[in-house]
């Protein structure tokens, strides 16, 4: 018989066994929606799945790179160390470290990190589209159940036409096209 484990330690276990089989479901679901040309700029956005994710999609990219961009110093160094034998992806534990003169990325990914709370994913989602180059596409991966709705919306209130590509179960993944972002700012209409 299997010890039970309770109290702190058996909820911190769970949530990491929810965590894990989150990040693996969307990244399988979402690595089959990514198709990058071989020279495109990738840049994804949070933790889980992330490996799954760049075990699949870096080898595509003979000159293109793939950048992820994680929270935790913690995350840093265990993603880089699982991908350590892949030579094109790049692991970063804050956006600001990217240069600002750097060119857009064409692809925008993120499994929403819905364990760091709803204003981090939504100020994440915010970032990344900042980021997209307007030939660009976004794609957004999330759980019904932890307010993936919410992260739409926050997707939707930067670019128009969100849609739907796939869901299985309370699982989806959604994109949208950088031709479609809104026009925000003053009097003139520029985009910011």
């Amino acid at each position: 018989m299997s010890k039970v484990t309770r109290g702190r330690a058996g909820r911190m276990i769970k949530r990491s066994e929810i965590l894990t089989e989150y990040g693996s479901t969307l990244a399988q679901m979402m690595q089959a929606q990514v198709r990058p040309d071989p020279g495109n700029r990738v840049l994804h956005l949070g933790s889980p799945g992330a490996a799954q994710l760049a075990e699949q999609i870096a080898p595509r990219l003979d000159t293109g790179e793939l950048v992820i961009c994680v929270y935790t110093y913690d995350e840093l160094e265990e993603l880089r160390a699982s991908l350590a034998g892949i030579g094109n992806v790049h692991v970063i534990n804050d956006i600001d470290d990217l240069d600002e003169d750097e060119a857009p990325f064409d692809i925008v990914s993120c499994i929403a990190p819905f364990q760091y709370g709803r204003d981090s994913v939504i100020e994440l989602v915010e970032q990344g589209v900042a980021r997209l180059a307007k030939t660009g596409t976004f794609f957004l991966g999330g759980d019904k159940q932890h307010e993936f709705d919410r992260y739409v919306e926050a997707l939707s209130s930067s670019i128009r036409d969100v849609q739907q590509l796939v869901s299985r179960g309370q699982y989806r993944i959604v994109s949208a096209q950088g031709r479609n972002r809104r026009v925000t700012g003053g009097i003139s209409g520029r985009r910011n």
